[in-house]
Parts: C-alpha cells; structure tokens; sequence
C-alpha cells in the first residue's frame, strides 16, 4: 500500500521519508486546506526530500470555482514546477454547477503530460461523480483523492468503497481526510491500494507527526 503524506512543513517532510512513507503532496497552509508552495518553500523541499513529491496546484483557499485569472496563474505554476525534478501534480476544480469541464481537464492533462496527475478532494463537491469518474479516466488522471463526500473518509467509506469498484482496473481511489492510526484499517481492509494523509497531531504542531506515520507504515504491511 502506498502511504501519501501531505506536508505543508520542512519537518513534515523530514519526518514523512523518514518513517517510510512513498510519496509526499507538497502544498503550504494547512488551516485553509493547502494551496500551491511558495518558491522559496519549494526550493527548501527540493533540497531535502529524497521521496516523491507531488506538487498541490490551487491558487487560493476557499471553494474550487475558479475564475480565467487564477486558472492562468494555475497553468503558470505547472510550467515553472516542470523544471524541477518533481513526480507528479494535484489539482482540482468545478463549475457553478459543481460540474466538471472536460475541455479544462483535457488542458489539465495535456499541461502535465507524462507526469503523475491527481484529481484532488473537489471531487466530492461534484454532482454527478459516476460522469465526473468516467471523464477524469478519460482524460487519463492516475487518481482521484476523496472523503467519499463527507466530513472525513470514514464516515464516506460507504462512497468511497463504490466509487473503487467503478473505478477497479481504471484509476486509482485514494481515501483522503481524517484517516488515523485508529481507522486506518478501515481501508486497508476494504482493499485501497494506496491513501492519504497528514499524519497530523494538533495537540503538539501541524507538523507531521512521525509516530503517526510510522505507525500506519507498519500497519500498512
């Protein structure tokens, strides 16, 4: 199983990799849900991280209804991180009707082509999800990162759980939001092949917490 952690830190970073975990989701500011890193945290990731780093592309806070200036600013972004040795990309968005545009998402593909792309937690704000599913595949996403539309990933594991077995063979449904070292295998046992966390303790920083993380590797075994 494949353990992401979403890191908004250098001592999440550090702590992540060092725990063991495959692949970390590099965004800043944690408390309003992770937007693109800065340039100068980026450089500092790149300096330590020895896994691989997806980088979260999402211009501001708030909903995923963006407007042409800040999908320019989004597309912008992608261009610089491309000259990095970076794996992959997280992105996200709707309409007004909590719909997906293809021609947007075949932009979004073709501005990362060969590189991991994942459809991020906007999803469950989507209306229609079995469409939303099938052109996200179409558009040749690796996957999907969700709650299952609700407050945290256990208690959307019903959703979740249907949204793989559409999904089986196609892409990748990566259950993201609230998962501990106490649910965790939840969706280890419901047969998730790979999931997302921040591994987070808000009782002593916002840092990833290395115990946490260790702990659900070896659970992961």
């Amino acid at each position: 199983m494949i353990i992401e952690i979403c890191t908004t830190s250098i001592d999440s970073i550090i702590n992540a990799q060092n725990a063991g975990a495959e692949r970390i989701e590099l965004c800043e500011n944690y408390l309003i849900g992770g937007i693109t890193p800065s340039k100068n945290f980026f450089n500092e990731s790149m300096k330590i991280s020895k896994i691989p780093i997806n980088v979260l592309i999402r211009p501001r806070g708030g909903n995923f209804q963006f407007n042409n200036k800040e999908l320019c600013k989004m597309f912008e972004s992608i261009q610089e991180f491309k000259n990095y040795n970076i794996s992959g990309f997280v992105v996200g968005f709707h309409n007004n009707k909590n719909q997906l545009d293809n021609t947007l998402l075949s932009e979004f593909r073709s501005a990362t082509d060969s590189y991991d792309l994942t459809f991020h937690r906007a999803f469950d704000y989507l209306t229609n999800q079995e469409k939303s599913l099938e052109q996200i595949i179409e558009n040749k996403f690796d996957r999907i990162l969700c709650s299952g539309s609700k407050i945290d990933s256990e208690k959307g594991l019903k959703n979740l759980n249907y949204l793989n077995s559409l999904a089986i063979d196609k892409i990748t449904i990566m259950p993201g939001g609230g998962i501990n070292t106490k649910n965790f295998k939840l969706f280890k046992n419901a047969g998730f092949n790979e999931i997302h966390l921040s591994a987070i303790d808000k009782k002593i920083s916002l840092d990833s917490n290395y115990n946490i993380i260790k702990e659900i590797i070896e659970m992961s075994k």
